[in-house]
């Protein structure tokens, strides 16, 4: 589990629970990361990264879903 989209997803379903400087640096760790995390991490308040983040599940096979059921335990 990708944790910086994690915290992207978390982000768009809970606005205002991360400060600006918390999601920059989640965007600059996924930077480190990988590119594709980063990208969603860095456009994480805007409308862009929902788009970006669907773009991530369908190239990494992952379920988007799981992310959800995790951020909800």
């Amino acid at each position: 589990m990708n944790k910086h989209i994690l915290m992207v997803i978390d982000h768009q379903l809970n606005p205002g629970k991360y400060t600006q400087e918390q999601l920059k640096d989640n965007a600059l760790a996924a930077d480190a990361a990988d590119a594709a995390s980063a990208f969603a991490s860095t456009l994480a308040a805007s409308a862009l990264a929902s788009d970006w983040v669907d773009i991530y599940f369908e190239r990494s096979g992952e379920n988007k879903q799981d992310y959800i059921k995790e951020l909800n335990k």
